[in-house]
């Protein structure tokens, strides 16, 4: 559901591309997006998550910070009534003590402000399904270009927010909504908390919302195009498109993706003037048979105040674990490269192994110039077992030379209900 249904097929990271294809709506799937993206667990009664993380800035190993913390989420959901149901999830995430003595050394991002751990309602909504509409009120776990959930900490992002989806239209599926609060790791203020979007967003007082509406068509052959349109009140208005066509040949299935954003600032411009225009190509395939998936991806944007940024990790082709296009800041563009190996019919199945490198250049390379290196291993021992390892080497190549390093471990085991 990351990005309502994004656009062309794609892998557990780049190499299970082929598994899925355009007619299953699995959308592709950026780099960011494989690597933090949630398997809705509303089928799950229960999940137990453990989790390492580690950032070593290399100019001075005083600097190195650590998390060890373990957690998990309970989900309760009824059963449906004249079409309509209740859910509640209660989150945990405990804090193992690591760096306790020295809390300027603990890697913050896995706890809420005051770097602790804690428990809180990440779900709580009622929802009325009617033919072939569907109505959500409360908090829950939304996937869209601009918010979603990117679950690569110990809790993802979760949302107060107002949805409406529709399907009567023949492979169209339309939605609209309004997103008020934020609770997650990338709330920007305490990731325990539900938090007003617009201060996530970076303002410095509360505003409205976000309001959405997008139309998603995905055809029974080959294509998915996808539009949305967001009012971050007071911020910008936002408009954004993707399209996707799978090709087949014998041996490799090949996707190719573009993206379109454009976003200008709107009402009281509470975080400055906002211009920003972004072109985005990606491009995946999938060698049939033989578990080696490769990607590249390129994103221009040519706005006067840099790509326009997300409450979570965004749309951008060219997304990486650490690094995004918006971190630029200016106009500027972005590429990557990558290869992967999927292990299957062995000892070893269900093991991926993937390695991808990142450029992020502004036009005046001494205001951002940015390379980063990731090395990503995924291994679903079985369907309630899942491991991620993700390597991230960032070199900056300005005059601050601020290269730091991280390594991010999680592991999930999920209680299936009946």
């Amino acid at each position: 559901m990351r990005r309502l249904i994004t656009v062309a097929a794609t892998v557990l990271v780049i190499s299970n591309l082929a598994a899925d294809d355009l007619n299953k709506k699995e959308g592709i799937k950026t780099m960011r997006e494989s690597i933090g993206e949630v398997l809705m667990l509303e089928h799950a009664l229960a999940q137990i998550r453990g989790g390492f993380i580690m950032r070593d800035d290399n100019k001075d190993a005083t600097h190195e910070k650590k998390a060890v913390a373990t957690g998990g989420h309970i989900h309760l959901k009824t059963k449906r009534l004249y079409g309509v149901n209740a859910a509640a999830e209660l989150y945990t995430v405990q804090d193992m003590g690591v760096q306790k003595n020295d809390p300027n050394r603990i890697e913050p991002t896995f706890f809420d402000a005051k770097k602790s751990g804690f428990t809180t309602l990440s779900q709580a909504y009622i929802d009325t399904a009617w033919g072939n509409t569907n109505i959500r009120v409360g908090r829950q776990m939304i996937d869209t270009p601009h918010a979603d959930s990117d679950d690569i900490r110990m809790m993802p992002n979760y949302f107060m927010a107002y949805t409406v989806t529709n399907s009567d239209i023949d492979e169209v599926t339309l939605r609209a909504g309004k997103i008020e609060q934020m609770a997650g790791w990338e709330n920007g203020i305490d990731a325990s908390k539900f938090i007003n979007v617009g201060r996530s967003f970076g303002a410095d007082e509360d505003t409205r919302g976000i309001y959405f509406a997008s139309a998603l068509y995905a055809s029974q052959e080959d294509s998915v195009l996808q539009a949305w349109y967001y009012n971050f009140t007071d911020i910008a208005e936002v408009v954004y498109f993707e399209a996707a066509h799978e090709f087949y040949t014998e041996s490799a299935h090949t996707v190719v993706g573009l993206q379109y954003n454009r976003a200008k600032g709107a009402g009281r411009e509470l975080l400055g003037a906002k211009d920003s225009l972004t072109l985005g190509l990606s491009v995946q395939i999938s060698f049939k048979n033989r578990g080696l998936g490769i990607i590249g991806a390129y994103n221009r944007e040519n706005g006067s105040s840099g790509a326009f940024g997300s409450l979570g990790g965004g749309p951008y082709f060219t997304s990486l674990e650490d690094q995004t296009l918006d971190n630029i800041g200016t106009k500027g563009a972005a590429w990557i490269a990558g290869v992967s190996y999927s292990f299957a019919n062995s000892v070893m199945e269900g093991l991926c192994i993937e390695a991808v490198y990142g450029g992020f250049r502004a036009d005046d390379a001494s205001f951002f110039e940015t390379s980063e290196t990731d090395i990503i291993v995924t291994h679903d021992i079985h369907d309630r077992v899942s491991l991620v390892a993700a390597f991230a080497f960032i070199d900056d190549k300005t005059a601050s030379n601020d290269d730091y390093s991280q390594l991010r471990l999680i592991a999930n085991y999920n209680f299936k209900g009946p």
